[in-house]
């Protein structure tokens, strides 16, 4: 059992959960007891650390472990970023998307700063079953501690690719499509095709104008008049259910 903050391997999972975004770290820190068991059924644990002494809660996942590690109490509680640790935290490898795992809905990011929005977002991508989700640059990244947890483990099923342009959408045959406050028709009378990627912008400023004007059409969620806006992960999560919506309609 490791009982010493001194220890260089505690050190050092110190810093791959403070900043799993950095490429220093190959994994990501998962702490729910739940999606860990479930992420093991699928991928092998790179790294499980566990403070349960009696083994209960980590013995049915050092079968699919490549390395484990025994904490006491107090160092797993300094360990974790959560306010009720689970006395287990499992390290995955970070998954890698490609071009072509790109689904044809996808949500575009433009320079979307709150690590709560992308999770959820990406939550609600996952749950819609057909949308895939791209950032541009000076975005949050994917594997900011907070987003992976959000995200509740939707990084494992939702493709997503990170500092992407428009134009590189556009050049994989995207039709560009931007959220606005007020301009072009209302998303429920809207119609798409596909692949359609829908343009986000950040929290405060809005979209750019590069990208609206590179968009091929605009949308607007209809609001009451004395709204003057949505939070970006509702507008994004409408967005995606509207489209379900649709979909299974024509299907």
């Amino acid at each position: 059992m490791i009982q010493s903050r001194s220890n260089q391997e505690y050190k050092q999972w110190q810093r791959y959960l403070s900043h799993p975004e950095t490429t220093e770290h190959p994994w990501i820190p998962i702490e729910s007891s739940k999606q860990i068991h479930e992420l093991a059924y699928k991928y092998p644990i790179q790294l499980l650390l566990f403070s349960d002494v009696s083994g209960n809660l980590a013995q049915p996942l050092l079968s699919r472990s490549l390395n484990f590690r025994c904490l006491s109490v107090n160092l797993m509680e300094r360990l974790s970023n959560v306010r009720s640790p689970q006395q287990l935290i499992a390290f995955f490898e970070k998954p890698i998307w490609a071009w072509k795992d790109l689904t044809p809905w996808v949500l575009y990011l433009e320079q979307l700063q709150d690590p709560g929005n992308l999770g959820t977002l990406l939550r609600t991508a996952n749950a819609t079953g057909i949308f895939s989700v791209a950032s541009s640059n000076k975005s949050v990244s994917f594997f900011n501690e907070k987003v992976i947890r959000a995200s509740a483990g939707a990084l494992f099923s939702v493709p997503f690719l990170e500092n992407l342009t428009l134009d590189d959408l556009k050049k994989h045959g995207y039709n560009i499509c931007a959220a606005t406050l007020k301009e072009g028709p209302s998303l429920f009378e809207a119609v798409f095709k596909t692949p359609q990627a829908f343009v986000l912008g950040n929290e405060g400023a809005g979209l750019t104008k590069p990208a609206l004007a590179i968009a091929d059409t605009c949308l607007h969620v209809p609001m009451h008049e004395h709204s003057e806006s949505l939070n970006v992960a509702v507008t994004g999560s409408l967005i995606a259910y509207e489209i379900l919506r649709q979909k299974t309609l024509n299907e």
